[in-house]
């Protein structure tokens, strides 16, 4: 069922830009950066204190907008791997999480100026893979896999390097599952900043 509702939002996310052929530039980017684990207690502890000590680690994705001239709003697809883990003498514990977002960046300077300050906010399906631990080598599945609805907001900025090549850098804050929670269910946050290269297709 996860992976039929990742294919339908993937698909949702597919006609949603081709709904909109007549903009004038496509961006298409790629890149990565580092992904901060915030919550909750269970994520972020040391695993001596009975939690499974995720921290930082990379993350990797691209992204695709849709440029529109003189409109301040942009709308953009952003897809980041996250790859969690942590291990302490003997025991590792690993998690991947998956997410897909839409929404819009509002940009600050409408017009062609070299840079491109903006705010974003972007609603993603988030697929959580299984959860292991593996002690001495021998890998053991504690947690299933899931997929919740989330929300990411944040700043960032595109930088003119040549006319057809840009720099994007951004900082956002996730909240990977709001909806669907199952009861005692925690909200898993994560600060993510990350630096893409973007090319612009006219």
């Amino acid at each position: 069922m996860k992976k039929i509702s990742f294919i339908l939002f993937s698909v949702f996310l597919i006609l949603f830009f081709n709904s909109i052929v007549p903009a004038q530039s496509i961006k298409v980017g790629v890149g990565g950066g580092l992904t901060s684990v915030q919550g909750p207690d269970s994520y972020t502890n040391d695993i001596s204190q009975n939690g499974f000590g995720f921290s930082s680690e990379y993350n990797f994705g691209a992204i695709a907008k849709i440029d529109i001239p003189l409109i301040p709003f942009t709308p953009r697809g952003i897809f980041l791997y996250h790859n969690l883990s942590s291990n302490d003498d003997i025991t590792e514990f690993s998690q991947s999480i998956s997410s897909l977002g839409l929404g819009l960046q509002y940009s600050f300077v409408p017009i062609p100026a070299g840079f491109d300050p903006y705010l974003f906010l972007d609603l993603t399906f988030n697929n959580f893979g299984d959860l292991t631990e593996t002690i001495n080598g021998n890998e053991t599945k504690i947690g299933g896999g899931f997929s919740r609805f989330g929300l990411q907001l944040g700043i960032g900025t595109e930088v003119t390097i040549v006319p057809f090549i840009n720099l994007d850098v951004f900082a956002g804050y996730g909240w990977f599952n709001l909806t669907g929670k199952e009861d005692g269910e925690d909200t898993v946050t994560a600060f993510t900043l990350d630096l893409f290269i973007i090319f612009n297709f006219i």
